[in-house]
């Protein structure tokens, strides 16, 4: 009787245990999730492209961005955020719900691997890693395909390395399969470094049996053949891509991308270092402290033999990503959810206790965490070129503006000002010259055309501007408003001009 007793107060413990880290994630995750309008240019640009997925006019697999067609990401990121946006209404909650959908994703990935490896205690400590790692927690909350994706991944991962029985192990396999070819379908070719990663660490550390569940070579296979049916309908219905598809997505981003997305050869090794704390370097400390094991082996065979494929993985894909040009800090995200497995496989002898250090700075991290959610809407119009769009829109409504000029590319805009927002002398969306579809037209106007665009609207008209500079189609504008003189509305980094 006492064993049975003693098996079931641990299960009430365990199950304790679990709930409590659920409620704090759930938190985490989507406590105040809608409380800040969406920062540019990314959340704006991905909210934008969700909303023309859902206007009629416009083809469900045609991705557009402001009307003009945009090819340079497969199209699923915009269909699961419109998806959202039909479901519960246009707004910020909503919007981002993909990325938070992404970040379960990627825990189930996370309990999945750890479990099946190391074990429940793992387990518990590995999804409770990734969950209070930075950068995990601010991408889990910011509309971006990179946390779908990242989600994708690490339960493609733990779904193909799970050791079924029988029918049940192709299953499995299958539905890892399926989970990195969604991984393709939001990031293309990005989700194939951690792929690559993954098996070329199982392969250095001899876990030729995790290789062996995985089949790499076969689901990279059948991830390209299921990955490529949009790539082939566009370039189908525009022969033009081909040349897009081919050099400037695929080629391009390895030698020199021509959105400028450039840096130093160590760039993502640095962002790893800020945003992967707190746990990286409790992960260097357990390991300094049993490198005996490592030093004590003869043979450098033996010696890869006795180190982690976790870390291993998280630092190639530091390496890989390091050694293309283009360099984004977003890349490095897929690497969180295997350090924090390694997190888990170190710390799965431990009891959480906050009487432990790393326990306590959980907390301070939960009150950093709580105090940024509450402050960034204080600060959302003073981000500089990140800047939200919201307030501007919301204090040019109230004094009854039904349309806006702007003289940067902002396009969250029309995710709160609707078809009325045209852009004055901004950059070129075209991607590729002479296709159908790529001459912007509804929403750009050139200095020139701005004038007799003002004199032709017959409703309230107000201009946002987020450049200092003046220049002269900008400053005829405002001198011949019908009130010359009045100063305009500050929000934020912006200044509001009433037109007409």
């Amino acid at each position: 009787m006492e064993s049975i007793s003693k098996s079931d107060e641990e299960r009430t413990a365990l199950q304790r245990r679990w709930a409590l880290l659920g409620a704090y994630i759930a938190i985490l995750l989507f406590a105040g999730l809608g409380h800040h309008g969406l920062l540019e240019p990314d959340e704006g640009r991905y909210a934008n492209m969700a909303l023309e997925f859902l206007e009629p006019e416009h083809h469900w697999s045609e991705p557009m961005l402001s009307d003009v067609e945009h090819y340079d990401k497969p199209p699923l990121i915009y269909w699961i955020t419109g998806g959202f946006l039909k479901v519960f209404g246009a707004n910020e909650t909503a919007a981002r719900l993909p990325s938070s959908t992404g970040s379960l994703l990627a825990l189930a990935g996370v309990f999945l691997i750890a479990f099946r490896l190391y074990g429940e205690r793992a387990a518990w400590w590995s999804v409770l890693a990734c969950a209070t790692t930075i950068q995990f927690w601010l991408l889990g909350r910011l509309l971006s395909p990179d946390m779908l994706m990242c989600g994708f991944c690490t339960l493609g991962t733990g779904l193909a390395l799970w050791e079924g029985k029988g029918p049940w192990k192709w299953v499995s396999w299958g539905a890892g399969v399926l989970c990195w070819t969604l991984a393709w379908w939001t990031k293309a070719t990005a989700a194939l470094v951690p792929l690559a990663a993954l098996s070329l660490a199982l392969l250095i550390t001899g876990r030729h049996d995790l290789l062996s569940r995985l089949r790499p070579l076969r689901l990279l296979g059948l991830v390209l053949l299921l990955g490529s049916p949009w790539y082939v309908v566009m370039m189908t219905r525009h022969a033009e891509l081909r040349e897009f598809f081919f050099h400037r997505e695929l080629v391009g981003r390895v030698t020199g991308h021509e959105d400028g997305r450039t840096g130093f050869p160590g760039f993502h090794f640095v962002a790893a270092a800020a945003l992967w704390l707190p746990w990286w370097p409790k992960v260097v400390a357990l390991a300094l402290r049993h490198r005996h094991r490592w030093t004590e082996t003869v043979s450098w065979r033996e010696r890869l033999r006795s180190v982690p494929f976790e870390p291993v993985t998280a630092l190639l894909i530091l390496v890989i990503f390091s050694a293309i040009s283009s360099k984004l800090i977003t890349y490095t995200l897929p690497g969180v959810p295997m350090l924090a497995v390694a997190v888990g496989s170190l710390m799965r002898k431990r009891q959480f206790s906050f009487r432990n250090a790393d326990e306590r700075w959980l907390a301070v991290g939960a009150v950093s965490a709580a105090a940024l959610v509450l402050t960034l809407p204080l600060m959302e119009s003073d981000l500089g070129s990140n800047s939200s769009a919201r307030k501007a829109v919301e204090q040019s409504k109230a004094l009854e503006a039904q349309g806006w000029i702007s003289d940067r590319f902002l396009p969250g805009l029309e995710f709160y000002g609707g078809e009325s927002v045209w852009y004055v002398n901004t950059d070129s969306l075209v991607q590729v010259d002479d296709s159908k579809g790529q001459s912007p037209r509804e929403h750009f106007l050139e200095a020139e055309e701005a004038h007799r665009f003002v004199s032709r609207w017959d409703r309230d008209l107000w201009l946002i501007q987020a450049r200092k500079q003046l220049p002269h189609w900008k400053q005829r504008l405002i001198e011949e408003r019908l009130e010359p003189d009045s100063p305009p509305l500050k929000v934020g980094d912006f200044l509001l001009w009433k037109l007409k």
